[in-house]
């Protein structure tokens, strides 16, 4: 399978090409600045790409058959990263007829309700910490629901640097009960397993231990 990941150099986007590289997939890493993907593989293609560029990133999408999604930033200013990438991103999809999207986003993106105190600490915290950052959340996943042909949108509770175990919860609605981290690695194989399995097309479920 052809698959292209933008923001390929973050944590879970790391993780995703070592982990779809390891299941014989061809990876296309698309960053800013490719030599911050320091992995070296036959399979591997890492490509600079802007995802404000609209031209860079169709460029980056035409023939593959998935499109991944991980980028981030730590800017605590107001943002369009997100927005800006889900809406190039979904256009070149629709050109180049590629359909299905995996997009990391974040826990408190949604009008989520925790089910227990842990869990509505931390919804507290970063909704004062980033809201910036989930705002413009919101407003790539509207973009995504409304032009994505196929799309599931990941939110990982707090992540960690953990190693891969394989083993997590989800949930589509709320979040995890007593379910406060995920480690980079297990968030990239739910969201690589998502390229080939319907249970989650068109939700939105959030991911915890």
């Amino acid at each position: 399978m052809n698959i292209v990941i933008f923001g390929a150099s973050g944590g879970v986007g790391r993780c995703l090409i070592e982990q779809a590289l390891a299941q014989n997939h061809h990876v296309t890493a698309a960053v800013r600045n490719p030599a911050a993907v320091n992995i070296i593989h036959e399979q591997l293609r890492v490509v600079s790409c802007d995802v404000f560029d609209a031209a860079a990133v169709s460029q980056a999408i035409a023939g593959q058959d998935v499109v991944f999604c991980t980028l981030g930033t730590d800017a605590e200013a107001p943002t369009t990263l997100y927005s800006a990438g889900a809406q190039n991103i979904v256009q070149a999809m629709q050109a180049h007829q590629v359909r299905r999207l995996i997009f990391l986003s974040n826990f408190g993106v949604l009008s989520e309700k925790a089910q227990d105190l842990p869990g509505a600490v931390l919804l507290f915290l970063i909704k004062c910490f980033i809201p910036h950052t989930l705002a413009d959340h919101r407003r790539a996943l509207e973009k995504i629901r409304e032009h994505a042909p196929e799309w599931i949108v990941v939110r990982p509770m707090a992540l960690t640097n953990g190693a891969w175990g394989g083993r997590y919860r989800t949930v589509v609605d709320g979040l995890p009960a007593k379910g406060m981290r995920i480690a980079r690695a297990d968030v990239a194989d739910f969201m690589l397993q998502q390229a080939t399995s319907d249970d989650y097309l068109y939700q939105v479920p959030a991911i915890a231990y």
